[in-house]
């Protein structure tokens, strides 16, 4: 694709200054991309973790629920209790 677009011999053809700023530009780019890259995996991760978080906190509310014969929203609160004692 390159010698298609000409960039090999319009690379050969940049002075020495333009290379390094090229090659700097590039460093500084891929630089950024890495962060953003890792700030999206960490953002993704950490949604995942609440993801689960949440199924748990529901299937054990609905669990709740069924025992006790009550709403399931009222079980939610309890839920919640057990899950930070079982984590304990």
């Amino acid at each position: 694709m390159e010698k298609q677009l000409g960039l090999h011999k319009f690379h050969q053809n940049e002075k020495r200054e333009q290379k390094f700023q090229r090659w700097r530009d590039n460093k500084e780019n891929g630089k950024r991309l890495e962060e953003e890259m890792r700030e999206h995996v960490k953002v993704s991760v950490q949604e995942q973790m609440d993801q689960k978080l949440s199924d748990v906190i529901s299937s054990l509310a609905e669990d709740i629920a069924r025992r006790k014969k009550i709403p399931v929203i009222d079980a939610m609160l309890e839920a919640q209790e057990e899950y930070v004692k079982l984590k304990r």
